[in-house]
C-alpha cells in the first residue's frame, strides 16, 4: 500500500525573540488566511520560556502557533507551503523577525505488518519476542542549497482503519549550532521548504 499523507508542520525559528504587539498580528493573520480563522492571545506571563505559544490562530486550512521564537504552521494540505508560501512570508515580515532556522516535518501513514520494522533487527535476538509496538529513528547530516540540515526519519507501529500500519515521518531540521549564521531570505527559504519537503518525503520503507 502507498503511504498517505497525513500532515505538513512548518517550524520557522527567530534569531531574536519576537516583541511586537499580539493583537496586530491577530488580524493580520486573519487578513492572510481569512476572517473565518479563530486566532486566541494567550495569557502566558512576560518571563515565561520563550518556546511557550503566545498565539494560536486555527482553520479547517491551517493551525498556528506563535512563540517568542518560533512560529509553527500545521496542515493536513499536502501542498499548504507551496499554494500559501506568500501568505507565510507576508507574516514573516509583518513580525519584523529574521529566520536562522526552519524544520519541516512530513507525517505518513502507511498500512504495513509489524514484520516490516522487525526485519531490520537482528532476527536471532528478537525470535523469543512478539512485540506489540516498534519506533525506529534514523538521523543524518545533509546539506540543502548550501544549508546544514539533519534529515530524520522515524517510523513508529501503530493501528490503522483496515489492520496493522506504520507511522513515517520525515523530518528536515537545520541544527541549533548554525541558527545565527543562516540567512533565509525570501527565494533561500521558499528554495529550503520546497527542497527539505521532496528530501523528506522520501521512504525507506
Amino acid at each position: 500500500m502507498e503511504k498517505q499523507f497525513i500532515q505538513i508542520q512548518l517550524a520557522l525559528f527567530f534569531k531574536n525573540d519576537f516583541q511586537g504587539i499580539l493583537e496586530n498580528v491577530s488580524l493580520f493573520i486573519k487578513e492572510q488566511f481569512g476572517s473565518g480563522m479563530t486566532t486566541q492571545i494567550l495569557g502566558i506571563p512576560a518571563n515565561a520560556p520563550s518556546g511557550i505559544p503566545r498565539l494560536t490562530a486555527n482553520s479547517s486550512l491551517v493551525d498556528i502557533n506563535l512563540s517568542k521564537n518560533r512560529i509553527d504552521f500545521f496542515s493536513k494540505s499536502e501542498h499548504f507551503t507551496s499554494d500559501h508560501f506568500e501568505k507565510i512570508f507576508n507574516i514573516i515580515n509583518e513580525i519584523s523577525v529574521e529566520i536562522g532556522r526552519v524544520g519541516v516535518v512530513l507525517t505518513y501513514f502507511k498500512e504495513a505488518e509489524i514484520n516490516e520494522l522487525k526485519s531490520i533487527f537482528d532476527q536471532s535476538k528478537l525470535s523469543n519476542l512478539n512485540p506489540k509496538d516498534i519506533t525506529v529513528r534514523l538521523n543524518e547530516e545533509i546539506t540543502i542549497n548550501g544549508v546544514v540540515s539533519n534529515n530524520s526519519q522515524m517510523y513508529v507501529s501503530g493501528f490503522g482503519d483496515d489492520g496493522r500500519g506504520g507511522k513515517k515521518r520525515g523530518i528536515i531540521n537545520t541544527l541549533q549550532e548554525n541558527i545565527n549564521t543562516n540567512k533565509f531570505d525570501k527565494e533561500t527559504l521558499n528554495k529550503f521548504i520546497t527542497d527539505s519537503i521532496v528530501k523528506a518525503s522520501e521512504s525507506l520503507i
